[in-house]
């Protein structure tokens, strides 16, 4: 056979091929099932407009957001689909490669606590994630730089702060004014909401003394109970164990009285 003769077999054979590869790219994408590995930022709050990114995979056909066990009915937007950033040595199967931009409008009087809600897509629906919904009075944003006590966020008793471990080795410290024989309990809320986040957190006295620590206490969740000796300044530090940090290793800290 002839060179002439066989060049319109090695093309169709090198179409086959392609149509192969291009059917198992195809398979292995259709494959991937969509997900929701987290909803940044975790806390909500009603009576305004919240905005959120929900990351995962197989999310940019998102048809719609349901919030099946709320009777209350959240109003909720779609305003971009797209790549999700993965951050340096992140898993992207872990962490997820696709994002939704959404904003999401709750009644002033919606309850508070977690909100479950899940994604709807030609593909099926993902997981069940969560946001929790605050109070606006409580919630509190974390301020940096705040990696020690002279630059400590003041913050009060209750409250619940929304922060982020921005970088390696970051430490996130937040002071409050205690007297003596009050008794607080600091949470955290971290991997719940699937955050990065393997959180440590610490108790100090003004003076600096370690007056408590906690890793792990629930999961891997962080929570101290301790009864003040004295009325003074206080602080509390979160940190990862790891010493890891980015985007995706946020957090809620409670802080409450007992």
């Amino acid at each position: 056979m002839s060179f002439t003769r066989r060049r319109p077999l090695l093309a169709l054979a090198v179409a086959l091929v392609a149509h192969v590869h291009s059917a198992e790219k195809k398979d292995e994408k259709t494959n991937e099932l969509p997900r929701i590995t987290m909803a940044l930022p975790f806390a909500v709050v009603a009576g305004e407009t919240n905005q959120i990114i929900i990351r995962g995979t197989s999310l940019t056909n998102a048809t719609a957001i349901r919030f099946p066990s709320s009777e209350q009915k959240p109003v909720v937007e779609i305003s971009a689909r797209g790549k999700a950033s993965v951050p340096d040595k992140g898993d992207p199967k872990k962490l997820g490669g696709t994002q939704l931009d959404v904003r999401l409008w709750l009644p002033s009087d919606f309850a508070p606590g977690d909100l479950p809600f899940v994604v709807s897509t030609p593909e099926g629906e993902t997981n069940t994630n969560l946001l929790q919904v605050v109070a606006k009075t409580l919630l509190l944003d974390e301020q940096e730089p705040n990696p020690g006590f002279r630059k400590a966020n003041p913050v009060g008793v209750p409250q619940v702060i929304r922060g982020v471990i921005g970088e390696a080795s970051d430490v996130d410290v937040f002071s409050f004014k205690g007297r003596a024989g009050q008794r607080v309990t600091i949470t955290t809320k971290s991997t719940r909401y699937g955050s990065s986040l393997d959180p440590i957190l610490n108790l100090y006295d003004a003076k600096g003394h370690v007056l408590a620590t906690s890793d792990d206490a629930m999961g891997s969740e962080a929570r101290i109970t301790a009864v003040l000796p004295r009325e003074e300044n206080y602080f509390f530090a979160i940190n990862d164990a790891h010493d890891h940090g980015g985007a995706t290793h946020a957090y809620l800290a409670e802080i409450r009285n007992e």
